[in-house]
């Protein structure tokens, strides 16, 4: 039943991107209601798949890179229904559901069945891959968030006003979003590595090392902005290229 409610997660974010497409080809704005109402319930299916496999396994299901996938596009949804609203971002869906179909397809293909035992969990652990992993999701998203301010910087340089440009939202809300999900993402960062020392057996050196890496990486895109006042487009094309460095280490959880 649990890959059921992962196909079916799927297909409603999938038919979320084709709502969007197919307004766009059309020249007019996608239903918002009916883009978000899909990817709704996309997000309670991918909870109740996560929900599942977590109590199967007594405990939080990021035991494989299967279910780490899955996480973090749970992550990344659940970060988009905080943020989208709040930063007026709707049309984040447009970018940010085709990523969640990527991730989740990936999973798919990787996917297995649950062949452990329930245990006793060690909460520090749960806390620290938990917000590790909800912080790439806010990653994720500030990496969208910087497609769409480049394609926005583009039209707006260019003069020539395509189809997309008008579906894209304010080009300062999306700097605004852009640094503030960097933040969110960081801090969750901390907060997941601060935890890993407060564990029963502390985490291999080479996993503790990546996600270090990480963490410098956005540390220094941050400096960067508050020491040299990083622009708004030089930020968006920092975020997509430090995005790289949890894409790679990914394949080190």
């Amino acid at each position: 039943m649990e890959f059921t409610l992962l196909i079916a997660s799927t297909a409603c974010f999938a038919i979320a991107c084709a709502v969007s497409w197919h307004a766009l080809r059309h020249r007019r704005r996608a239903s918002v209601w009916l883009r978000i109402g899909f990817m709704a319930a996309g997000f309670a299916l991918q909870s109740w798949f996560l929900f599942l496999r977590g109590q199967a396994h007594g405990r939080c299901p990021l035991t494989s890179g299967f279910e780490i996938l899955i996480f973090v596009s749970w992550s990344m949804a659940l970060i988009y229904f905080v943020v989208g609203p709040g930063f007026r971002l709707s049309l984040l869906g447009f970018f940010t559901a085709p990523l969640i179909v990527v991730f989740q397809g990936i999973g798919l293909m990787l996917r297995h069945p649950v062949v452990a035992a329930p245990q006793a969990a060690d909460y520090w652990l749960e806390l620290h891959a938990a917000v590790a992993l909800i912080a790439y999701g806010a990653f994720a998203l500030s990496f969208v968030a910087g497609v769409m301010f480049l394609l926005q910087d583009r039209y707006l340089r260019s003069g020539t006003m395509g189809d997309l440009f008008y579906q894209l939202p304010p080009i300062h809300h999306l700097g605004q979003a852009i640094g503030r999900l960097l933040w969110f993402g960081f801090i969750l960062l901390t907060i997941g590595i601060l935890a890993a020392f407060k564990m029963e057996r502390l985490p291999e050196v080479y996993k503790l090392v990546t996600i270090s890496v990480v963490w410098l990486v956005y540390g220094v895109v941050i400096a960067l902005k508050l020491t040299r006042g990083l622009g708004a487009p030089r930020l968006a094309r920092a975020v997509i290229l430090a995005f790289v460095f949890p894409v790679i280490s990914y394949w080190f959880l």
